[in-house]
């Protein structure tokens, strides 16, 4: 008799826990229907929306003196050699002159922080 009990109580809790773990979702939208492998286009218009927001951001930085000049940016194709030519006063040692973004960062070679902003004209 005990046995019997138990199987019945476990058999009721198996059931039990199956049905939780597979709820049945409804669009209300349809009226009740449920479509199986329907995705929401708006939602995805609106997540790629978002991601090119994003790009754009991450393009474009508003560099400032005491911030770090990254990596990419410190190489030669950067580096303002004729800075006269330019308008700009010469470098103390160990810094340089970098154009990025239509500005004119001073720089210090070592490190990369930004001692000077300068916007370009063109």
């Amino acid at each position: 008799m005990k046995r019997l009990a138990l199987t019945a109580l476990a058999l009721t809790l198996l059931a039990g826990t199956a049905a939780i773990a597979a709820p049945q979702h409804e669009d209300h939208r349809r009226n009740g229907r449920y479509e199986q492998g329907h995705t929401d286009n708006r939602r995805d218009d609106r997540r790629e929306a978002r991601d090119d927001r994003r790009d754009d951001r991450r393009a474009y930085r508003r560099w400032a003196r005491g911030q770090r000049l990254d990596a990419r940016y410190r190489d030669n194709r950067h580096h303002v050699s004729d800075y006269r030519r330019h308008g700009l006063r010469t470098p103390p040692r160990g810094y340089r002159w970098q154009r990025v973004d239509d500005r004119y960062l001073l720089t210090a070679v070592a490190t990369g922080l930004i001692i000077s902003v300068i916007l370009a004209n063109h």
